[in-house]
């Protein structure tokens, strides 16, 4: 385990589970601080969160829908058991990636093509917990996505996609 963790038993029958609201915040832990800031905001079109951005205490938080997304710069930081594939299959236990969704795909790619980001794949089909050969056509019973994945300038890949949930589809959103 990793950071001193031990590991932990679990006994779902003693205790209710914890019921988390909803997820707030990303962090993004970076050795180029000015890079990545640029990056994200004027690449990706994150605007900077009003009262988040202290780049002498290296830190800046994004407004990303209902969620934030926060660099933290480390210099020189040493990371060990890094992400660097879009295959999940390939990559060590953890944290492997994120996706912003976009309304539209194709026009995302041409978008990000026009400021040079590197992509880690071609654009995939994913849904029911595989990848799908093609788009579906109107009887696929569930959420499926067109996904693209590509790297950030240190390498942290994430995904843009565009989802087609099902007619009534409902994530299960809570307040």
């Amino acid at each position: 385990m990793r950071g001193g963790a031990t590991a932990m038993t679990i006994n779902p029958t003693k205790t209710a589970p914890l019921k988390l609201k909803r997820l707030d915040n990303i962090d993004v832990v970076v050795n180029d601080f000015p890079r990545m800031v640029a990056f994200y905001r004027d690449v990706l079109g994150l605007p900077l969160h009003p009262h988040g951005y202290r780049p002498d205490r290296g830190w800046a938080m994004f407004m990303c829908g209902d969620v934030d997304l926060v660099l933290l710069s480390v210099p020189e930081a040493e990371r060990t058991g890094r992400r660097r594939t879009s295959n999940y299959a390939q990559d060590p236990a953890g944290v492997h990636s994120f996706a912003a969704q976009v309304d539209d795909l194709d026009e995302a790619i041409t978008t990000l093509d026009a400021h040079g980001v590197k992509w880690a794949d071609d654009t995939v089909v994913f849904g029911a917990g595989h990848v799908l050969p093609s788009a579906p056509d109107g009887d696929f019973n569930g959420i499926w996505y067109r996904f693209r994945s590509f790297y950030d300038p240190e390498e942290n890949v994430m995904h843009i996609c565009e989802v087609h949930p099902p007619t009534g589809f409902d994530r299960g959103r809570q307040a």
